[in-house]
């Protein structure tokens, strides 16, 4: 779907915090085989991660080069953001000793006030970059502060900036859409685009009108299952009291897998397609959960804390929105311990 909506752009799918969570390597693989043309990440050593995993598609590094780090960047063959004149002259010298020539990319702000270049930092810096024929200069982007905003003043406006400015440097490619422009503003998708949170099937807002379909559920499995009377306190601190005689399960999940501790009283999973409340404190390695009114639960059972299960569902904006967070913070929360099984 994404392919389609980018039009004629090429789609660059961004798999930086270890693929949202979902795994990069895999993401990576599976983005590729569905028509994107390169990837995005934003640490050099995310970059030599897949680069490890055989992964030899183009790779632009979003984020700055570290100190030192534009010898590897050039030896990985990374498309690379460069801010300063500094970063230009070492760039283009560690390309020049590896008889390479490095794609660059420069990045304008349009109001996030991060790493963008101001107009006239980028046309300064694009005359640089022109000087070292062991540089090339391949694209220029931006990335919108409010693109999921419903007002598209502010975004319509920074556009219109930061194509005056595209227009002067010259650049080859131009890209400005990420995940939540893509799908309000399809005329932004120019050159390339960068799906990001929308690649893992997830809205970007909340009232996007698309057809995305989560790609990860999270399960943990039921370790057991326990009768407690009523009266009695279960996990830590005795915050949750059973009002009647209860039977209480123990799955495999906890706060060191992602699960953040606020839900304890809050959320629920499912488990046999009907809904059982968190109960209490929720631990380390392992979460307690009310069974009572689902009695054919057994030791064994599959607890889902983000999926499908018969005709209930619990979306990863529903766990969002339980712990005060976004879903992008629940999905690169879940701990690398948990372990993924790819379909």
């Amino acid at each position: 779907m994404l392919r389609r909506i980018a039009g004629g752009a090429a789609v660059a799918a961004v798999v930086k915090a270890d693929g949202y969570g979902h795994g990069a390597a895999a993401v990576a693989r599976a983005a590729l085989e569905g028509g994107a043309e390169r990837l995005c990440v934003f640490a050099l050593r995310e970059a030599a991660a897949l680069r490890e995993a055989k992964i030899e598609a183009p790779i632009l590094l979003l984020g700055p080069l570290p100190r030192g780090g534009a010898e590897p960047a050039v030896q990985l063959g990374l498309t690379v953001s460069l801010r300063s004149i500094n970063e230009v002259r070492e760039c283009a010298e560690a390309s020049q000793a590896a008889a390479r020539r490095t794609a660059v990319h420069l990045n304008l702000d349009s109001g996030m006030q991060r790493l963008g270049l101001e107009a006239a930092e980028a046309l300064a810096l694009a005359n640089e970059l022109r000087a070292h024929d062991s540089l090339r200069l391949e694209g220029v982007y931006t990335h919108f502060p409010s693109a999921a905003n419903a007002d598209p003043t502010p975004t319509r406006a920074a556009f219109a900036r930061f194509l005056e400015t595209a227009d002067q440097i010259g650049a080859p490619l131009r890209h400005a859409a990420a995940s939540a422009a893509m799908l309000r503003f399809p005329e932004m998708a120019l050159e390339l685009v960068r799906p990001g949170i929308a690649l893992y099937g997830e809205p970007p807002f909340a009232d996007a009108a698309c057809e995305l379909r989560p790609a990860l559920s999270w399960r943990a499995p039921l370790l057991a299952v326990r009768n407690v009377p009523a009266g009695a306190s279960v996990s830590y601190g005795g915050r949750w009291t059973a009002q009647r005689d209860s039977r209480i399960g123990v799955v495999g999940v906890g706060y060191a897998d992602g699960l953040r501790s606020s839900l304890w009283d809050r959320a629920e999973m499912l488990v046999r397609g009907r809904r059982a409340p968190i109960t209490g404190t929720i631990g380390m390695d392992m979460t307690m959960i009310d069974l009572t009114d689902i009695p054919d639960a057994v030791e064994g059972d599959a607890a889902t804390l983000i999926g499908q299960d018969g005709d209930e569902r619990i979306r990863t904006a529903d766990l969002a929105q339980q712990a005060g967070m976004i879903s992008y913070e629940v999905l690169t929360g879940i701990a690398p311990r948990v372990r993924r099984v790819y379909v």
